[in-house]
């Protein structure tokens, strides 16, 4: 009998280290999925500042950009409206269009004005004395700038 238990502790022995081996790589397994969830999050968490950091900087800029546009003078005759516009902004920009009257007007030329410049606009159309005009420029950035036009 003593042969018996002896074989039975040596068995019992064997599945005990076995049991322990196995609990050591499932504990190993967890670990390294712990730290690799927790690696993600932290670098998601910097990831996630950065682009909304850069996001609210460039909404910053546009709208910066959005309201640099200033009226200097204007002048108008029966075909055309010379205003000139000035840019106060940190980048060149253009008037694409240009509204008279919320009706779409023709502009003479596409024109660029500059960093700290001013430029004419010719708006072309057929104005009549008497009338005041509402006329509205609308650059590439989507800035506008909205003035009064008498013709008297």
């Amino acid at each position: 009998m003593k042969k018996a238990t002896t074989r039975q502790k040596k068995k019992a022995n064997k599945n005990l280290i076995k049991n322990v081996l196995k609990a050591k790589k499932a504990n190993s397994l967890a670990l390294v999925t712990l730290l690799l969830v927790l690696v993600t999050l932290v670098i998601g968490f910097f990831f996630y500042n950065t682009v909304i950091g850069s996001i609210g900087s460039m909404q910053k800029d546009v709208k910066e950009q959005m309201q640099i546009l200033f009226l200097r003078t204007f002048s108008i005759n029966s075909t055309c409206i010379t205003s000139f516009i000035g840019n106060t902004g940190m980048w060149a920009l253009q008037i694409v269009s240009a509204f008279v009257n919320e009706q779409m007007a023709n502009l003479l030329q596409s024109v660029e004005i500059g960093k700290d410049a001013v430029q004419p606009v010719y708006i072309l159309g057929t104005f009549a004395q008497g009338l005041t005009y509402a006329v509205k420029v609308v650059s590439n950035f989507g800035s506008a700038l909205t003035f009064d036009v008498p013709y008297m």
